[in-house]
């Protein structure tokens, strides 16, 4: 089984999101009808972007600490295996499933932690009418997203510290 087609599903939809969003401030909350700056847009806009700084330092202290292979071969063994890797064939094979399982499992959370920077983005144009902010943080997901797609290579580099 392609390990970049199971972690890549997740991706498309999570990239597909973003553009929800851009498209949400472009067609509806560019209207002053729905989208006014509350009164209390400036507060908001410092505190999500102090939101933006941890969610960056947890993506940094997600990816050094969950996504090595050590860890993930320490817990492969406590994954529960994904459907589509579950027709392995052997100890050998059933090791490299449970260890790209737990590798996926915690793409996904990557994932959803880089979307919440665009989701940050989307609140600010809906509080405050704030679109460049929304674009810089959905720019910035998408950016993130891309590098984070996972590649034969990582993979193969992971499969092989656990054997």
């Amino acid at each position: 089984m392609d390990h970049r087609g199971v972690a890549g599903v997740p991706l498309c939809a999570f990239i597909l999101l973003i553009v929800m969003y851009v498209v949400i401030a472009q067609n509806i909350l560019a209207n002053p009808k729905y989208a006014r700056g509350l009164w209390f847009a400036e507060t908001a806009r410092m505190i999500f972007w102090a939101l933006v700084m941890v969610d960056l330092g947890y993506y940094v202290y997600w990816k050094k600490r969950y996504l090595a292979p050590a860890a993930i071969a320490a817990a492969a063994s406590k994954t529960k295996m994904l459907r589509a890797l579950d027709t392995y064939q052997g100890l050998h094979e059933k090791e490299a499933a449970l260890v790209v399982s737990t590798f996926i499992t915690r793409k996904i959370v990557l994932y959803a932690i880089i979307e919440a920077l665009a989701v940050y983005g989307l609140v600010l144009a809906i509080v405050g009418r704030y679109f460049a902010d929304q674009y810089a943080l959905s720019a910035l997901s998408l950016v993130l997203l891309a590098l984070e797609f996972p590649t034969a290579r990582g993979l193969d580099a992971l499969v092989r510290t656990v054997e």
